[in-house]
């Protein structure tokens, strides 16, 4: 559906809703009915109008924050889909989790079992404990291997007995547990080998270790493409397949639950970026465009991807297009042209947002598209970095175009800092009084 709206202020965030609810529909048609949920991984974005779009459309929530949690808890989503994660949870968070009697909390060291046992009696909550585990399997065919290896997430498999032991003499109940293995496999055949070999692993740790599972969270890794020459990872050619795997892990540990994560497959592809090209210098033998957005805005897309000298997908665009940004496709293939080193407004050469950018010729006033921007930009960019701020959202729903977030103000800014005391009934622009030494 053709949308337009007033051309905002550069740089701007723009979300296709459709989008969303299109990859929750497909993550739903290969998970386990009845016994599998899919929970959203709210550190992807967090932005409340995605989180209550997701949930709408039937999944839970994976929270790893109180900010998180009480995200999710305002978008209505059911108590009992709610996990949480993460290597540190303050004692804020873990309340928030037992007094809301969330699904589960995966803990990861024996210090944070203590404490979450301890508050689960003190507040009489039935959230459950699952154990974080850092596997000895060999999982690949992702941009991240997160297992097999010294790490902050997880128990390693080598101190499972040890936190068994541990649970036992304090008489604390474990439901199951939490793997993780790996992240954004594009590969189908991949994915469905990882996702075997993780099955057969988890279906032995009962014997193995000799304690019975609930519930279990098997992790996530579903990818979307990012740089030229990847596909999207084709879920619908293993369908069966993942189902088959699933009914099978149910039947040989007779767990009630099983737990899939996603952030970047529901909301990656539904997000894009528009910057403004506001001045084009000659530097030796480069051409920069410089743009008013770039690393402050969407770090994945430009520091990250440079260290792999890989550009994200990238579009020149007339203003006229900016009202159909929903139905832009990603750019098919490269054309001849000018090379560009694209960069944006910050003092530090890790601003580029494509090092070798091939375009027809560029002019102060164009507009450029970065895809693929919806999960891991805005909220993990340095946007307070030289006080640019973070830039508006946008959303294109059904109903038209609606803002979901504001653009920083100078204002805004500066409300985090204290920026004057009182001393002796006058003012002074001082911070702090500091004692030279």
């Amino acid at each position: 559906m053709s949308q337009q709206f007033a051309l905002p202020q550069t740089p701007f965030y723009v979300y296709s809703q459709s989008i969303i609810q299109h990859q929750c529909q497909r993550l739903k048609r290969v998970v386990l009915p009845d016994v599998s949920t899919v929970l959203y991984s709210l550190k992807a974005n967090p932005n409340p109008a995605l989180v209550k779009t997701i949930v709408g459309q039937g999944m839970g929530c994976d929270v790893s924050s109180a900010f998180e949690l009480d995200v999710a808890l305002s978008s209505g989503v059911d108590s009992k889909n709610i996990g949480c994660v993460g290597p540190y949870k303050s004692t804020r968070l873990l309340t928030m989790c037992l007094k809301n009697n969330i699904a589960f909390v995966a803990v990861e060291s024996a210090g944070e079992l203590v404490e979450l046992a301890a508050l689960r009696e003190q507040y009489q909550s039935d959230t459950a404990i699952l154990l974080r585990l850092n596997p000895d399997i060999d999982i690949s065919g992702g941009s991240m291997k997160m297992g097999g290896a010294a790490s902050q997430f997880g128990i390693a498999e080598s101190e499972l007995e040890d936190i068994l032991s541990l649970a036992k003499a304090s008489q604390i109940h474990i439901h199951g547990v939490h793997v993780y293995a790996t992240t954004r496999v594009l590969d189908p055949d991949s994915f469905l080998a990882n996702f075997s070999a993780l099955c057969d692993y988890l279906a032995a740790l009962p014997e193995r270790f000799g304690f019975n599972m609930e519930w279990l969270n098997v992790g996530g890794g579903f990818g979307i493409p990012y740089y030229r020459g990847e596909q999207p990872l084709s879920i619908e050619t293993i369908q069966e397949e993942l189902l088959n795997l699933q009914h099978s892990l149910v039947t040989r540990t007779g767990v009630s639950r099983l737990f899939f994560e996603s952030g970047r497959f529901l909301v990656g592809e539904a997000g894009k970026a528009v910057v403004q090209v506001k001045s084009i210098k000659q530097s030796m033998n480069k051409t920069y465009a410089i743009c008013d957005g770039g690393y402050n805005l969407f770090h994945g897309a430009t520091a990250f991807a440079n260290l792999m000298r890989k550009p994200y997908f990238i579009s020149k665009v007339g203003q006229e297009n900016l009202n159909f940004l929903s139905e832009l496709p990603l750019p098919e293939r490269d054309i001849n042209g000018k090379v560009y080193t694209l960069v944006g407004p910050l003092c530090t050469p890790s601003d580029i947002i494509a090092d070798k950018y091939v375009s027809e010729p560029l002019s102060v006033g164009d507009y450029l598209v970065i895809h693929q921007v919806g999960a891991y930009a805005i909220t993990s960019s340095p946007g307070l970095f030289i006080g640019h701020g973070f830039p508006a959202e946008y959303m294109t729903t059904a109903l038209g175009i609606v803002q979901i977030g504001k653009q920083d103000s100078i204002e805004e800014m500066k409300r985090r800092y204290i920026i004057e005391v009182e001393k002796e009934n006058h003012k002074t622009d001082t911070y702090t009084q500091i004692e030279v030494i």
